[in-house]
């Protein structure tokens, strides 16, 4: 009897051992294909996102360039840009594919695009939202169904129109939207703002500015606190500007931060493997804790005190603000980006047309 008792009492602790290992913290494949590299996610509540990427993930920003007369030499960005009549040569195919999901991620439906040469979006919620292709600026306003061209992706400098130029676009409300560059001419940071309609409202920084005000842009956030104002992450400290990026201003203490994140009460910020909180104005930031993590790249949140971390193979979590973390069970491929709406549900994207999803109810 106390034999048996002794082998139910084993039993019982290795169970709950190898339970614990891999308790709740699980991701399931749920990709729709195999081919697309994705590169974003966006989830606008717990039902209904969109991922996004290309066929190839082999450079596709070739410079189109057509001489102008008659141009000032000066930045200069405008929708009556005319037409380009030269030829861009790119021998490696460059696929935009969209996905969006209704039901949190347990399945996914194409998009139809109307452009090739994805580069990056920006939902406002889960019917506006806006694409920046290589050939100009794409607005939905139903979800993906339709798409208008709103605005060229080309710049005129130096006496010649540059297309392919804007890299990135974030829009922080229907009406206030950013786009940038860090690799203009090799190498020069263009930041400017425009409107729901495409149109240039302030051209923020570029290579003509001596010194530029911002060099190099890592991101841009808006700060629910004070909705008028956005966060700018740039290559030295974190700026804070109006929706309209006028006069960006530095705020003391801050790094060239990767990412940030707001949990609801507090903002969380990644440089390298150290990660910052600051109150929730974003103004008064401290370090808090270093991540167990060579390299952090992927930072994200799910409110409170639930905070995500990833170096594109391993995710690491924490449910205590960012002092403690537990690394998630593995997910045996590379992720790109993560995005958690909240703690009960989570999406992770990479190479290969991989879409993970993790949910704690199930």
């Amino acid at each position: 009897m106390k034999k048996l008792l002794f082998i139910l009492t084993l039993l019982a602790m290795l169970s709950c051992k190898k339970e614990n290992e891999n308790p709740k913290y699980e991701w399931t494949d749920v990709s729709p294909e195999s081919e697309t590299y994705f590169r974003d996610i966006q989830m606008l509540n717990d039902n209904v996102g969109y991922v996004a990427g290309t066929i190839s993930n082999e450079p596709t920003d070739l410079t189109c360039t057509q001489n102008l007369t008659g141009v000032t030499c000066q930045i200069s960005l405008d929708n009556t840009i005319p037409d380009l009549s030269c030829i861009v040569t790119d021998p490696l195919p460059s696929a935009s594919i969209m996905y969006k999901t209704e039901d949190g991620g347990k399945s996914w439906n194409q998009v139809t695009l109307p452009f090739s040469k994805y580069k990056h979006m920006s939902f406002v919620d889960e019917h506006l939202g806006f694409v920046l292709s290589g050939d100009g600026l794409y607005k939905t306003t139903d979800g993906g169904q339709n798409w208008q061209k709103i605005m060229e992706n080309s710049v005129i400098y130096d006496h010649t129109i540059k297309s392919n130029t804007f890299q990135k676009v974030k829009f922080t409300g229907p009406d206030n939207g950013f786009l940038y560059t860090n690799y203009f001419m090799g190498g020069s940071c263009i930041l400017v703002s425009v409107n729901g309609d495409g149109a240039v409202k302030k051209v923020i920084s570029n290579p003509v500015q001596i010194p530029a005000p911002i060099s190099f842009v890592n991101g841009i956030e808006r700060n629910p606190v004070h909705p008028e104002e956005v966060f700018i992450l740039t290559s030295k400290n974190l700026f804070m500007s109006n929706a309209d990026g006028d006069n960006p201003e530095q705020i003391p203490n801050t790094y060239p931060y990767e990412k940030i994140t707001y949990t609801g009460k507090s903002w969380y910020a990644l440089h390298a493997k150290i990660l910052s909180k600051s109150n929730p104005e974003g103004k008064i930031w401290n370090n808090i804790s270093t991540l167990p993590l060579n390299y952090c790249s992927i930072l994200t949140s799910a409110g409170e005190d639930w905070i995500c971390v990833s170096d594109k193979t391993g995710i690491y979590l924490s449910e205590d603000g960012g002092l403690k973390f537990r690394q998630m069970s593995k997910t045996g491929v590379e992720i790109n980006e993560i995005c958690f709406p909240s703690p009960k549900t989570g999406i992770a994207v990479g190479p290969n047309g991989r879409i993970l999803r993790y949910s704690s109810a199930e």
